[in-house]
């Protein structure tokens, strides 16, 4: 295997990295992933003489990225990506998503709801003036009908039913009314805008100053029509509801604070978020706590280190919290070689003894992750389920 480059930088990097997951193959390949991402990022904070504070806090459920170029570039998911708020890093691709839960007054039938999806999919609504494309269906996105099955307190306003909509949308990746657009690769207005850092572990595309702020607001506004995205779907398929939870899980708390598969909130929120397994798992509804707290810090091995590097606060202030179990990949990490640029190849010790690597993440099997995330929400006292719920249906 070919060394890298800056290992002392990459070293400073990993330090800057803590990982809340379960430990296995997906968790280790984001802790890894992500360094190389925040190694950039300090690589070039220095060269523009900002302070050096940018880490990753990984969730329980933390994972890899199936996205290519969230991947290539260094980013893993299921945490947050706190930086310095005058610049913005593009490669990390925010794009608003997120779920909302809603509370239904009785049980849906599964051929009228499917009938109103296919409707939606064929004649989809118009928002602000802006058509909306059908995404419910793509990738991990989905529509989730529930039946309450136990509840963990004697909360008697629980709904009985529910359904919860993953979903983002593609309006706004491109040049849109909004702004110059979400991702790099589809925007030429946001290509021109940006400024391109090489570092010794490849590439980074930055704004800066006032077009950093303008893309942070841009970006907000995007979250916030996402909200009523999902609302406008949800009525198409179901009619009246009420608002349980609608939350962005990639996206920007503030400028400089970018969670990046995992739910935020501020800290008196007592209100009730959904973890999504996978689609033969239960769903809970999650009651939020500061996070993380003293006993948490110990218990996982981060009080040194984050009194050491003067991070305790923003550790104390993460209010994160897993938005699904996260893709679960087979083996262990056994070392990182280097190809050129971006392109890291990443070596796997199968549980048989048998060895391979990738470079493209995509090109792993993946599964997902059982009530694993759960139990490890529950050990760091991130927060306490509420309720359990019994998928009904999926449309899909």
């Amino acid at each position: 295997m070919v060394p890298f480059m800056g290992s002392d930088g990459l070293t400073l990097a990993k330090d800057y990295c803590f990982v809340a997951g379960v430990n296995d193959l997906a968790a280790q390949l984001c802790a890894t992933n992500a360094a190389f991402g925040l190694a950039k990022i300090h690589h070039i904070q220095r060269e523009l003489g900002l302070e050096n504070r940018a880490c990753f806090i990984g969730a329980p459920d933390a994972t890899v990225t199936r996205n290519p170029r969230r991947w290539r570039y260094g980013f893993g998911y299921g945490g947050l990506l706190a930086l310095n708020p005058e610049i913005a890093v593009l490669d990390a691709k925010p794009n608003g998503c997120g779920m909302l839960v809603g509370a239904l007054t009785a049980p849906p039938d599964v051929n009228l709801v499917r009938r109103k999806a296919e409707e939606a999919r064929r004649d989809p609504p118009i928002l602000e003036g802006v058509q909306l494309g059908y995404d419910l269906h793509e990738s991990n996105h989905f529509v989730d009908v529930c039946t309450l099955e136990s509840t963990f307190t004697d909360d008697a306003a629980l709904p009985q039913e529910i359904f919860i909509i993953h979903s983002s949308g593609h309006e706004h990746r491109a040049q849109s009314p909004l702004g110059p657009g979400l991702y790099l690769d589809e925007s030429a207005e946001l290509q021109a805008m940006a400024t391109r850092y090489k570092t010794p572990w490849g590439e980074l595309s930055l704004l800066l100053g006032e077009n950093a702020g303008a893309y942070y607001r841009f970006c907000s506004d995007v979250q916030a029509f996402n909200h009523r995205r999902r609302e406008l779907f949800a009525e198409r398929l179901f009619g009246t509801f009420d608002v349980v939870r609608n939350a962005t899980h990639q996206g920007f708390r503030a400028p400089g604070l970018f969670y990046l598969g995992a739910y935020f909130f501020e800290d008196r929120d007592t209100g009730l978020f959904p973890l999504t397994l996978g689609p033969d798992q239960p769903v809970y509804l999650i009651r939020p706590h500061r996070n993380f707290n003293e006993a948490a810090l110990q218990q996982l091995g981060w009080t040194e280190r984050a009194r050491r590097l003067d991070l305790g606060q923003r550790l104390h202030q993460a209010n994160i919290l897993p938005h699904g179990g996260g893709y679960a990949l087979e083996g262990a990490l056994k070392g990182v070689s280097s190809e050129d640029g971006d392109r890291h190849r990443y070596h796997i010790i199968r549980s048989d003894g048998s060895e391979s690597s990738f470079v493209e993440v995509r090109d792993m099997p993946f599964a997902y992750r059982d009530d694993v995330v759960l139990r490890r929400l529950v050990e760091l006292e991130l927060g306490q389920p509420v309720a359990r719920y019994r998928i009904r249906f999926i449309v899909k």
